[in-house]
């Protein structure tokens, strides 16, 4: 029998890591299907690690320095030749539009998310 918690098990929100991370580098992802960003982010005593996101109505300037909150332990997944290593959290509005999580100041890159 399968003793994994259930998503919607109280216990299974532990199991994401989700940590503060700051945006350091922002690169344009042509190869990929729908518009989107090849985007680096700082996550502090973890290190920096790559993902993809479909958040082009951010422009790069807007994202760069910018507190942002990733899923890191979710596994690298492959997208059009590119390896994204984490997952970049945000809300999903009615027209589909990302808006990306971003905790208050203090927070410090490498922070847990509670």
């Amino acid at each position: 029998m399968d003793a994994s918690p259930k998503p919607d098990a109280p216990d299974a929100f532990p199991a994401v890591d989700m940590r503060v991370g700051r945006v350091t580098e922002v690169r344009p992802f042509p190869e990929a299907r729908s518009p989107a960003w090849k985007i680096a982010v700082d996550f502090g005593i973890l290190g920096h690690r790559w993902t993809s996101a479909q958040v082009t109505h951010y422009s790069a300037e807007e994202l760069i320095g910018r507190t942002v909150v990733g899923a890191i332990n979710l596994g690298r997944k492959r997208i059009a030749g590119f390896t994204s290593e984490f997952l970049l959290l945000g809300a999903v509005g009615t027209g589909g539009e990302v808006r990306l999580l971003r905790p208050d100041d203090g927070a410090d890159p490498g922070d847990p998310i509670a």
